[in-house]
């Protein structure tokens, strides 16, 4: 696995090509459209590379995330479509041996329709920091949010994604 920091001496091209698939699969679980996930990542390429020159040659990856995010925020400014998630009737089940209850051989179609249910905050917390294996000061960094809101996030997700998944496959 390539780490997901750069250099300086690497170009714009040879990064921006490496993160390509990370930074699609992150849209997808933000946008959960093809479409606009395309078309976030292009238009965060081409931000990345017009100010390639303002980035400091640090964690590329939470970069071109946080690019991404805002992107995708400017989005649905436009459509005036983001909901607000109300944490207070949010299902938050208590199983904590769910792993252990999930028959090894579930579909993961079964677990990606799950993911793609969680509501757009929590779901793109869990993508960062289980999928894409970002630590949570990184996750951070690139939503522009509380380490302590990336916690929160991440831990009412799993909790939400395992209660959706025992209801698929029983405990």
């Amino acid at each position: 696995m390539k780490p997901f920091f750069s250099s300086k001496r690497e170009s714009a091209e040879v990064v921006l090509e490496r993160e390509l698939e990370v930074l699609y699969r992150v849209a997808k679980r933000m946008t959960l459209n093809d479409a606009d996930a395309e078309d976030i990542v292009g238009q965060t390429l081409l931000n990345a590379y017009r100010n390639w020159d303002t980035f400091d040659g640090k964690h590329a990856r939470s970069w071109l995330i946080k690019i991404l995010n805002n992107e995708w925020l400017m989005l649905l400014r436009k459509r005036k479509v983001r909901q607000e998630v109300d944490i207070e009737n949010s299902v938050e089940p208590a199983d904590e041996d769910f792993w252990k209850a999930i028959d090894v051989q579930m579909d993961i179609k079964d677990v990606v329709k799950a993911l793609d249910d969680l509501p757009e905050e929590y779901r793109v917390a869990v993508t960062l920091c289980d999928l894409e294996e970002l630590t949570y000061e990184t996750a951070s960094e690139a939503l522009g949010v509380p380490i302590g809101t990336i916690r929160s996030r991440v831990f009412r997700g799993r909790r939400i994604l395992r209660h959706k998944l025992v209801g698929i496959y029983g405990a």
